[in-house]
């Protein structure tokens, strides 16, 4: 009986400390804090995400252009005269021009500058300024350059409608000339550019821009002057067709010179000229031509009637 008691006792003894040990409070160290459980980190490598370029910020500025000097485009200014209009408010449109301030006089607003801004840029503004003022919760504006009279340039000299016209955003050379009717007969090949301020006169083979083999062409500034010189001439008289004086071409001779008088008459001679031609001095000389004589500026060409 003693012997059951004690077999019972050492079991109750061992089930209290197996309880007691699955029960035990952590330890805590000297912080009074509770240890934290070791975090576990994985060996294996991260997924690589697929390359897309190098990261940019949605709101940083964009590069600037590659060619800092190029145009800007159609800008307003004093003189010019724009048409507002505003969707679903007929009563708000008008039209005005741009003052030398730059301002524009528009319903309930009064003055507001859009001097040297583009149409858009200007139509935009505009639009802010109605909304900003509480006007208009989200106006619509479209703003349309009806005559541009600031933005000009110069065409004088040997072209047949000499005078100033407007520009457009990318108006070259060429199309200056084309608008003031292009060059002359007597008009030279090679044009002076002027550009407005201290930029250097440049002088540009109209002949070598057409074939391709010259500069490119040129964008025209507001202020810019096209200049067309008198091309060097010679006179022809006597049997040709059309005696009159004609602008000298590269290498011309006697023979190209009657060709660009309309040929001779019925009465003409194909090797009988002469050439009345001034000297360095300035006193003139009689020169006996043949067909493959060059022609000078200056030149008087005479044709004289055949024999029989």
């Amino acid at each position: 009986m003693l012997t059951k008691l004690r077999i019972v006792g050492s079991m109750a003894a061992l089930v209290m400390l197996v309880v007691g040990c699955a029960s035990a409070p952590p330890t805590v160290d000297g912080t009074g804090s509770k240890p934290r459980p070791a975090a576990t980190r994985s060996t294996a490598p991260e997924p690589e995400l697929p390359s897309a370029g190098p990261r940019t910020d949605a709101n940083a500025p964009l590069p600037a252009a590659a060619e800092p000097d190029a145009p800007r485009g159609l800008v307003l200014g004093p003189g010019d005269i724009v048409e507002m209009r505003m969707f679903g408010q007929p009563d708000m449109n008008t039209q005005g021009f741009v003052a030398d301030s730059g301002e524009i006089s528009l319903p309930l607003l009064g003055a507001v500058d859009i001097g040297d801004l583009t149409p858009n840029d200007a139509q935009t503004r505009i639009e802010s300024a109605y909304r900003d003022q509480g006007y208009f919760r989200d106006p619509q504006i479209s703003l349309t350059l009806v005559e541009h009279r600031s933005q000009q340039v110069a065409v004088l000299g040997a072209v047949n409608q000499p005078g100033r016209f407007s520009l457009s955003s990318r108006t070259t050379l060429l199309d200056a000339l084309a608008e003031a009717g292009g060059i002359t007969a007597r008009g030279a090949r090679s044009v002076i550019l002027i550009h407005r301020g201290d930029a250097p006169r440049q002088r540009v083979d109209i002949d070598a821009l057409v074939a391709g083999s010259g500069a490119g062409d040129n964008v025209l500034r507001a202020g810019d002057t096209i200049y067309v010189p008198q091309a060097p001439l010679f006179y022809i008289y006597g049997q040709v067709q059309r005696p009159d004086a004609y602008a000298i071409q590269p290498g011309m001779t006697v023979m190209q010179a009657i060709s660009t008088g309309g040929g001779l008459t019925d009465r003409g001679s194909n090797s009988r000229f002469t050439i009345h031609r001034k000297s360095p001095d300035g006193s003139v000389h009689e020169v006996d031509a043949r067909p493959t004589t060059p022609v000078q500026p200056d030149d008087v060409i005479f044709v004289k009637e055949r024999f029989f």
